[in-house]
């Protein structure tokens, strides 16, 4: 299995090493819009939105393993064409040895996508704005105002 176990209520959390996921967003006119995934019912925090992303490997470094679940999860998101403009690590606060790396993107535009895998119930490019009226995914819930400041 791939589970942490944790000290805290959430007891255990995706991701032996850590997960990371890719944060990407683009200008349309004057609005930006954010790169966001409907979770399958059937995974952990089914059917709440999120970013693609998922367990770090032994190893790999977290920009390396955002990229490989991009990928993993989304067709027609082409990495040569993302600049890449920092990252954020949000620990646990529980038990503070786990961690979400988020690595944050932008695209010139929004591109069409559609999922690569049937982990995801749905991709979808959502304006900045609009983000938190969605069922989202609790860790992606705590890290939004952060990383919507950082866009």
């Amino acid at each position: 299995m791939n589970w942490s176990r944790c000290s805290g209520p959430m007891r255990r959390h995706w991701g032996r090493y850590g997960a990371a996921g890719l944060l990407v967003a683009a200008t349309e006119g004057a609005s930006t819009f954010v790169l966001l995934d409907e979770r399958a019912a059937w995974v952990h925090h089914g059917g709440t939105v999120g970013i693609p992303g998922g367990a770090i490997h032994d190893g790999e470094q977290p920009l390396d393993a955002a990229l490989r679940e991009a990928a993993e999860e989304v067709r027609g998101l082409d990495p040569a064409m993302l600049d890449f403009s920092g990252s954020h690590i949000e620990p646990c606060p529980d038990c503070r040895s786990w961690t979400y790396t988020t690595i944050l993107a932008r695209s010139p535009r929004p591109v069409d996508v559609t999922p690569a895998s049937f982990e995801s119930a749905g991709l979808r490019w959502v304006a900045v704005d609009d983000v938190v009226a969605l069922p989202l995914h609790p860790g992606f819930a705590s890290a939004w105002p952060k990383m919507r400041a950082l866009l």
